[in-house]
């Protein structure tokens, strides 16, 4: 066998080796309820979430993840100091979710946020079907105890920023939501 005969076979071999590496089949589907608690930091308010699903997919081999986290509209109702008796309901999400599961849980998720159905002392605002965040929000969570097929509580800080498309609440809403310091709690339990 010739000299660049043989180096080609070597890199043939030596690709073909990785690629089997790097190729450990399609992505493993887990399913896992979600439940958990959101605390929003400027107006001292806090949610219960879920009960909600997160869809996950994991790579094996390099034991990345991706996946939807999916949870129903949470009503909030609180009494604002010089506004009076503020009440909505808060659409967060779906999720999207991605990270890695080697040796816990470190992952993003980014989440559209809506509000909707708004009324200060009784009183009904029109804010229209695209009231939420100009971004979405984007929480950072993380798990020491997360294990594949069983769950784990994922924990993020996070920050929320202004609001759009609410009509004459837009002031009202970022004057009182939009900050750092809130924080989210996800229960994961492994279902079905």
């Amino acid at each position: 066998m010739k000299w660049g005969t043989r180096v080609t076979a070597v890199a043939a071999t030596v690709l073909a080796g990785a690629g089997t590496a790097a190729a450990a089949g399609p992505p493993v589907y887990s399913k896992y309820a979600v439940t958990g608690t959101a605390h929003i930091a400027k107006p001292d308010v806090d949610l219960e979430l879920g009960p909600g699903q997160f869809d996950m997919y994991t790579l094996i081999g390099p034991y990345t993840f991706y996946g939807t986290i999916t949870l129903p509209p949470v009503h909030v109702s609180r009494s604002l100091p010089g506004v009076g008796r503020v009440s909505g309901t808060v659409t967060l999400g779906p999720g999207h979710a991605e990270g890695s599961v080697f040796g816990g849980f470190s992952g993003s998720a980014t989440w559209p946020v809506t509000l909707s159905d708004l009324r200060v002392n009784g009183r009904p605002y029109d804010v229209g079907p695209d009231c939420g965040t100009a971004a979405p929000l984007t929480t950072e969570l993380t798990s020491a105890d997360f294990a594949a097929g069983t769950g784990g509580r994922l924990e993020s800080t996070y920050a929320i920023g202004a609001f759009e498309n609410c009509g004459s609440a837009t002031p009202l809403i970022n004057a009182v939501v939009p900050g750092p310091g809130n924080t989210l709690t996800l229960d994961l339990a492994a279902a079905g």
